[in-house]
């Protein structure tokens, strides 16, 4: 097979509280990639350094075609890690240092999309925790959470000021910004995105790149106020795809993600998540550049809904970038 000749890399792990979940992410991209016929090395991350088989390796040393990176949190959606692989000129399946970085902040990444006209929350940021009394006249509940991780880790949310100590000390166990955030009430839904020259939904070549939904999931928390971690991978939530929603709604749901997808000038699949409030706005809620790809994420069971494959999605992704 031709594309026996290529070495795809595929990063997983890192040294987040996210490292399980990218370790499982990382395996599913590894089967995929095998899947399509490609020698696949699995490069795992830690305090340690890079290992392939338990064993310190250096990335340039490897002879990689292409870098699929799967670590979710710092180092890989932050910036360093495609920023590494940009000087090495190695190609890669993530954005780039400048768009991870500001994706990977929440808080920043949602005040500049409000600029260009994109519904998001109302929030503010600290440093350090604030007196409780300033959110006396905020709509609760509220969520108090780390501006730069993932997965849930770290977050609360909370029904009253006397409860925002505990939570915003929570947060800070992950990180020094601390996002408060007023909660929306309504319908959770994430809708997958990527740029192809590849149409999958007409199984045709492009002459440019085109930004496409993947698909729109319903979240449906079944043991917990919110989709926490115990939701999102212990299976205490339903994930309905397609969502229960109206063409009309499904449709801007997809326009606001393809939207603020090539805003950010995205790159790879990446996931918008919102909340439909009570008016059947949809409310970003925050920008994924590296999405889950474990058995209980989302972006596959969308791939899967569409009819689609997720080892040619991958390698479709890939050879437009590798030269």
């Amino acid at each position: 097979m031709e594309n026996e000749q290529k070495v795809i890399g595929v990063l997983a792990g890192g040294y987040s509280s996210e490292r399980d979940i990218s370790l499982a992410s990382g395996k599913t991209a590894l089967q995929a990639f095998e899947e399509a016929g490609y020698q696949v090395l699995f490069v795992e991350l830690d305090r340690e350094g890079f290992k392939v088989n338990g064993q310190l390796v250096k990335i340039s040393d490897l002879g990689l075609s292409y870098v699929f990176n799967a670590i979710h949190g710092a180092p890989g959606e932050d910036g360093h890690i495609s920023g590494m692989l940009k000087v090495m000129g190695i190609p890669h399946s993530t954005c780039d240092t400048f768009q991870s970085s500001l994706t990977f902040s929440k808080y920043q990444c949602n005040t500049l999309l409000k600029h260009y006209g994109i519904e998001v929350p109302k929030s503010s940021s600290f440093l350090s925790a604030p007196s409780a009394a300033i959110f006396k006249h905020w709509n609760f509940p509220l969520f108090v959470k780390p501006n730069r991780s993932g997965s849930s880790f770290g977050v609360s949310r909370i029904e009253s000021i006397e409860e925002f100590s505990e939570a915003f000390s929570a947060a800070q166990q992950e990180g020094n910004e601390v996002i408060v955030e007023e909660g929306i009430n309504g319908i959770e839904v994430g809708c997958g995105v990527l740029q192809s020259c590849f149409d999958f939904e007409d199984s045709r070549t492009l002459p440019t790149p085109k930004t496409q939904a993947i698909a729109i999931t319903e979240i449906v928390p079944t043991d917990s106020s919110f989709f926490d971690y115990e939701a999102k991978y212990n299976g205490k939530s339903q994930e309905i795809t397609p969502a229960r929603i109206d063409a009309e709604l499904s449709q801007k749901i997809e326009d606001v993600s393809i939207r603020v997808y090539d805003l950010l000038q995205l790159k790879g699949i990446v996931r918008m998540d919102f909340i439909i409030d009570g008016h059947n706005r949809p409310v970003l809620i925050e920008v994924n550049s590296i999405p889950g790809l474990s058995p209980a994420s989302i972006i596959p069971q969308q791939v899967k809904h569409r009819g689609w494959k997720l080892s040619n999605v991958l390698s479709t992704l890939a050879e437009e970038h590798i030269a």
